[in-house]
């Protein structure tokens, strides 16, 4: 991963991010056949484990939870951290497959973080059309035990990993939201996952027509061991 100095200002951050998106011209590679998802040290990505998805580019912080745009406790937004913090670990199972194996491109999913000191999971959701901005945010319900993976979720909560190509660019990947079992969706809301910065000064998740948030994976059990040295 590259770095770059941590004390640069937000604009500064921003710009570098906007270059670096503009630069690579991300794009989906299109595979008929949803191929294994690989974390950063090449290895595929397993179903109900960990991993912090982080920017290519530090300190660009990784993704977690933050205030809503209404200020209220419920729902959290996902959003991505601030410089040097690399965020929570996410768990993924498939919607239509069983709750264990390889993760896969192209395949629905729903997404959490988990809280298992009070048996809860923050649940990824995609919300209606904020009209004052245009955007449709990603945020969090807070569900109990395992009903993020047995059936309690709907469309809004499946979202896709597709691998991202580019010069130079391996192992990158991109969120979108794009249930395959929304027929109506696609000429609609297929839309990738970005990074919205609004006036609160956050950096919020959500549908982007413009640049998604690339990233690789880094499992919790390899962040913990790098943060232990």
């Amino acid at each position: 991963m590259q770095h770059i100095n941590k004390n640069m200002s937000p604009p500064a951050l921003t710009a570098i991010l906007f270059f670096f998106s503009f630069f690579f011209t991300f794009t989906a590679i299109n595979a008929q056949t949803p191929e294994a998802v690989l974390d950063s040290q090449g290895n595929p990505v397993q179903v109900g484990v960990g991993y912090r998805l982080l920017p290519p580019i530090r300190p660009f912080g990784g993704l977690g939870l933050g205030p809503n745009r209404n200020h209220t406790i419920c729902p959290l937004s996902v959003v991505q951290m601030r410089p040097l913090r690399n965020g929570l670990p996410i768990y993924f199972a498939p919607v239509h497959q069983p709750t264990e194996g390889v993760v896969l491109t192209s395949t629905d999913y729903t997404l959490w973080f988990n809280f298992s000191a009070i048996s809860m999971a923050a649940m990824w959701k995609r919300e209606p059309l904020d009209q004052s901005v245009g955007k449709y945010f990603i945020t969090s319900d807070f569900v109990f035990n395992n009903s993020h993976i047995n059936g309690s979720q709907t469309i809004e909560n499946h979202f896709k990993i597709e691998l991202v190509s580019g010069p130079g660019i391996m192992g990158l990947y991109k969120l979108s939201w794009c249930p395959t079992v929304c027929s109506t969706c696609e000429k609609v809301l297929c839309k990738d996952i970005g990074v919205h910065f609004d006036e609160d000064k956050f950096s919020r998740l959500a549908l982007s027509d413009d640049f998604p948030y690339v990233f690789s994976f880094v499992r919790k059990a390899q962040m913990e061991q790098i943060n232990a040295l």
